[in-house]
């Protein structure tokens, strides 16, 4: 089975129903975290750039906490939402987003109409995705980091709930075997502060990167994405029941290079939860994730 980089996507999705006043599990944010409103471009962050030389690194001041273990592979989210520092080959540096990699979000109110909006501040420059709902409002909510945990504080008066997500890189105390594995750690935290119930979904989509990493180059364009495919998990174990894409693709002669491996995405589902997946999709458009 062959599918092609735009073919390669997948949507993710867990919807849970808000019927309390309140539901917020996480840990507060500390005080000491670095703060900027969503989206909001730095003041006087100076308009020219520095000839750098001897492999110096300028990607301007869109950035984000990585998340990915120590000395395992990273990557980034930028404060304005879209994910575009990647380091997953050691020593190879690429700043590139990849639009269909997004978080997205409806809510709907109890007799209300819904909203259904990309959790990104910005929207691509190539017509990738067409029919998605982009820009999400500058400024309608902050970002706080204060590694191994940043924080996105979604605050828009379009949405009935209050929603909040934790990323979380897995840096333990005392432990160095778990803190050196290359995961990302994402959790939902959401309040309900009307007097009607709230349907919150979240979106996830990502791509199948198999291959995008062979070079030194700064971006994608030696991308190589041949065999590449996508397979349902659907697992039960002591955690709970789990759900989930593993990215992968056809090796005739075994792993061999250092770019290539293994990707997944999943998540537990839990009491007034539902969880859906679509395991490819066209991001021509997009259409076929974004109208249900």
């Amino acid at each position: 089975m062959r599918v092609s980089a735009s073919r390669a996507s997948l949507v993710f999705i867990f919807a849970f129903i808000l019927n309390c006043n309140w539901l917020f599990a996480g840990d507060a944010i500390p005080k000491a975290a670095w703060r900027r409103p969503i989206g909001q471009p730095l003041e006087n962050a100076g308009g020219v750039k520095p000839n750098l030389k001897g492999g110096m690194i300028d990607d301007g001041y869109w950035q984000g906490e990585p998340v990915g273990g120590f000395g395992s592979g990273t990557f980034s989210r930028t404060y304005r939402g879209d994910f575009s520092r990647w380091h997953i080959k050691s020593g190879a540096h690429k700043y590139q987003t990849v639009w269909s990699n997004q978080f997205a979000m409806f809510q709907q109110q109890e007799g209300g109409s819904g909203v259904a909006q990309v959790l990104t501040a910005t929207h691509p420059d190539d017509g990738a995705l067409r029919s998605w709902k982009w820009d999400y409002p500058v400024g309608a909510g902050d970002y706080y980091s204060l590694y191994p945990k940043s924080w996105y504080d979604y605050r828009w008066e379009k949405f009935p709930a209050h929603v909040t997500l934790e990323q979380f890189s897995p840096v333990l105390p005392n432990n160095y075997r778990e803190s050196s594995y290359p995961v990302a750690v994402y959790r939902w935290h959401a309040e309900n502060p009307t007097d009607k119930p709230v349907t919150v979904s979240v979106l996830l989509s990502w791509t199948n990167m198999l291959g995008w990493f062979r070079d030194f180059g700064p971006d994608m364009r030696s991308a190589l994405d041949h065999g590449n495919f996508n397979r349902v998990l659907d697992e039960t174990s002591s955690a709970g029941h789990m759900k989930g894409i593993l990215f992968d693709r056809v090796r005739p002669q075994g792993v061999k290079d250092d770019f290539d491996g293994q990707w997944a995405i999943a998540t537990l589902e839990s009491p007034g939860v539902e969880v859906t997946y679509q395991a490819t999709f066209e991001p021509t458009s997009g259409a076929e994730v974004w109208t249900p």
